[in-house]
């Protein structure tokens, strides 16, 4: 019989490889499934430095090569969508295929200070008790709000260098960009851009879904990223 792909799975802003374990159960049986923190997530050890996508992808790459996950396949939701997509347009040949979810990608100053106040420690403390406490639990034993200040620099410094046509055009494996028809956050006319950007890629919309990955019909999602990669 043949040995199952590996398959990684990329959280987002905020998240942790926690979030997965119900999406790794619904592809175990079709894939070798990894998950991975990010620096300053889920428990893990910040960065020796701010965190920017390069910073994030270095980390991400250092991971793969330890791990022997060169030439996976990755789906990656949000940051992690973005930060799979910089890395193989620097370092092609990362990755076998990109499967991403709800990855924003059109970056401005004036977008990125608005996301940057909506989780800054003190407006949350205020306005969002409950997340502050998945926060909490989620980064333990880290300090949330060290990782809201660095995720805010992180979407400053993405609206600063974003990834370009250019870029973009240097990726070569297969890539599925996928949008939710109800995600605030992301545009489906970003999607669209970006995946026309890309040589070999496609776009999927994907029906009564927004943002929130704990929103996400999970049974849907799992089906679409095998009928992707297999």
């Amino acid at each position: 019989m043949a040995s199952k792909p590996n398959l990684l799975l990329l959280h987002g802003a905020l998240g942790s490889a926690k979030q997965f374990v119900a999406l790794k159960e619904l592809l175990k049986e079709r894939f070798n499934v990894h998950t991975y923190d990010f620096p300053g997530h889920g428990g893990k050890d910040f960065a020796e430095h701010p965190l920017t996508i390069p910073i994030l992808a270095e980390h991400l790459l250092d991971h793969m090569s330890e791990f022997q996950l060169i030439g996976a396949h990755v789906f990656g939701y949000s940051m992690g969508g973005y930060t799979a997509l910089w890395l193989e347009a620097n370092k092609p040949g990362i990755f076998s295929s990109i499967m991403t979810l709800g990855t924003k990608f059109n970056w401005t100053s004036e977008n990125a200070e608005r996301e940057s106040k909506l989780i800054a420690p003190k407006f949350l403390e205020e306005k969002a008790q409950k997340y502050v406490s998945t926060l909490i639990n989620r980064h333990f034993p880290y300090d949330w709000k060290q990782l809201c200040k660095e995720t805010a620099h992180l979407m400053q410094h993405i609206a600063k260098h974003p990834l370009t046509n250019d870029e973009f055009g240097e990726i070569s494996c297969r890539v599925r960009i996928c949008v939710g028809d109800r995600d605030s956050m992301v545009s489906l006319e970003e999607s669209k851009h970006t995946f026309t950007a890309i040589a070999n890629a496609s776009l999927l919309v994907l029906p009564e879904t927004p943002h929130l990955f704990e929103k996400v019909d999970l049974n849907y999602l799992s089906q679409e990223i095998k009928r992707y990669i297999l």
